[in-house]
């Protein structure tokens, strides 16, 4: 295509794409140059547009030029610049830009940027609402900076992405001067070349105060870094911090997963409540929650989707700081039967009443294991929801004097079948039930029939049959019988 078809090429597809009013405008991958961010800034009117995406388009520092001074574009909230040609002189103009009054994210990924041109967006005093700054691969401490632009940073300024840049030790030193941190809770420094002074310097900035998430991984820090960054007293926001693949040992690591739960637990313990649900502690993070002492104020911890495995169990065994536990949920673990063999020895969970262990993998084998445990003998709530237990499970369970002082039982999608309802319908350690759950476990009317003449259940207030293969009538045989008709609850 000769240069004459180009730019007759661009000016269709401008014409296309800006007519069309969309607030969104991807022109990505479609080779602009500076000619024709130069057409689109000056004959366009761009009012509408709040999302303009210019990745991929062999842009430089004077396409960048000639786009602020589009006029129309002053509603723009995000602009995409990535992987372009885009030097100092173009983060200048951005920084520079009174036409850009709402931009909320800048993207710059993959250009030329150094030092000098990422602090000048990052104290811009013209983009006043920008929040987001993504300098990932540019030139960023590849030279030494030896003039620090004035004022300060962005006050809204949340998250800065330096990722894959040549940050050494020094340059981050030299960052850390200029404030350019301290309105910051989400600061990306992965795959750098910062060791062990680098990372003590930000241990020791007062100006990192808001972090909450810290990616340090892929750097060259090793154990003088990371215990200082443990032992930080200006570190306290951080909720996730990443310092895989450096150079620290096992001391380290474990001084650097203590400080994390330090910090988890100081932000999600409200009164005796502690909620970790989802936070990928895995079995490592769980052995540093084990360890705490603060754990002793606990009554109620919930440790849903964490990653642990029946090694984790062990872990849980073995604590001495769960005398206080009352309820624990560990909802969506892959424990196993292993697992549940390792939790049925726990003696320090014997004051535990709420035990949640909905999709952890247990079957039959695992739940006899805790039918015989003699520390689970104070449970008053117990939900074993999808786990494949079958009718088999659900026997050792009815038969356990463990579990007489059951209160609420949950015990859904679980396949357990007619048998499985007879067991606890004709189970005289069951006789405290308020609650029952039964649903999704193709119960049939026989099971109801073996729910109207059970010689026990007679405190149930509660009884969930939905997702079975019950007709009308078996609802009216239900509703019929003077034994249940104290439920508050019925659900079919």
């Amino acid at each position: 295509m000769n240069t004459r078809e180009r730019d007759l090429y661009i000016v269709k597809l401008l014409g296309e794409k800006v007519e069309g009013k969309d607030s969104s405008l991807n022109l990505s991958y479609e080779r602009l140059g500076d000619s024709g961010v130069a057409f689109l800034a000056r004959a366009k009117n761009l009012s509408h547009v709040t999302h303009l995406d210019l990745s991929w388009n062999e842009i430089t520092d004077v396409g960048v030029q000639e786009l602020v001074k589009a006029t129309s574009l002053t509603n723009l909230l995000s602009l995409n610049l990535d992987s372009n040609r885009i030097g100092c002189a173009g983060a200048r103009a951005l920084a520079q830009s009174v036409h850009f009054p709402s931009l909320k994210m800048i993207s710059l990924t993959h250009n030329r940027v150094s030092d000098e041109g990422a602090l000048t967006l990052v104290k811009s005093a013209n983009l006043k609402n920008l929040e987001t700054l993504g300098l990932e691969l540019n030139r960023i401490g590849k030279t030494r900076l030896t003039q620090f632009p004035d004022g300060r940073a962005n006050t809204h300024l949340r998250l800065l992405n330096l990722r894959r840049n040549h940050i050494g030790d020094e340059a981050l030193a030299n960052w850390l001067q200029t404030g350019a941190f301290a309105p910051l809770n989400h600061l990306n420094l992965g795959w750098n070349r910062i060791g062990d002074p680098g990372a003590m310097a930000l241990a020791k900035s007062p100006l990192v105060g808001k972090l909450e998430k810290l990616f340090l991984d892929s750097n060259h820090i090793g154990n003088e870094g990371s215990l200082a960054i443990a032992g930080s007293k200006h570190l306290n926001a951080l909720t996730d911090l990443y310092l895989f693949d450096n150079d620290f040992d096992r001391e380290s690591e474990t001084a650097l997963l203590d400080f994390r739960i330090r910090l988890l637990i100081k932000k999600h313990l409200v009164g005796s409540v502690l909620n970790l649900n989802g936070r990928k502690m895995g079995n490592k993070g769980l052995a540093a929650l084990m360890r705490s002492e603060r754990l002793k104020d606990v009554e109620t911890l919930l440790l849903r989707n964490n990653q642990i495995d029946h090694r984790g169990m062990r872990i849980i065994a073995e604590s001495k700081n769960l005398s206080g536990l009352r309820s624990l949920n560990l909802m969506s673990n892959l424990l196993g039967n292993k697992g549940m063999v390792l939790f049925a020895e726990a003696e320090g969970v014997s004051n535990l009443k709420i035990l949640n262990l909905e999709n952890t993998g247990i079957l039959s084998a695992g739940l006899m294991a805790l039918a015989k445990s003699k520390s689970l003998a104070a449970l008053e709530e117990l939900n074993l929801s999808k786990n494949e237990l079958t009718g088999k499970g659900i026997r050792y369970l009815a038969e356990s004097g463990n579990f007489r002082n059951l209160k609420r039982l949950v015990v859904t999608d679980i396949e357990m079948g007619d048998a499985g309802l007879r067991s606890l319908a004709m189970s005289e350690h069951l006789s405290q039930l308020e609650e029952l759950r039964v649903n999704g476990n193709s119960l049939t009317r026989v099971g109801v029939n073996l729910l109207v003449r059970s010689p026990n259940l007679n405190k149930l207030k509660t009884l969930d049959l939905r997702r079975n293969l019950f007709r009308e009538a078996d609802l009216n045989l239900i509703t019929g019988c003077d034994r249940f008709k104290n439920l508050k609850e019925l659900r079919f």
